[in-house]
């Protein structure tokens, strides 16, 4: 599946987030398995929640 992103914001992300693993590789370690372990949740809701845009029941619709 093609990303919509274009190819020059997705190579700044990459570089980025080879920076965060080789600041922090712990925290990056644990950051990206909880990603893979809760792919069912979604990653705009993870990162909602990460955010603190958005808490469980806001996106539940119950707040």
């Amino acid at each position: 599946m093609a990303a919509e992103a274009p190819l020059e914001e997705l190579e700044r992300v990459s570089n980025e987030l080879e920076s965060l693993e080789m600041k922090y590789p712990d925290a990056y370690s644990d950051f990206s398995g909880l990603f893979k372990k809760n792919r069912s949740v979604g990653y705009k809701n993870i990162c909602k929640m990460l955010m603190g845009e958005a808490t469980p029941r806001e996106l539940k619709g119950l707040d």
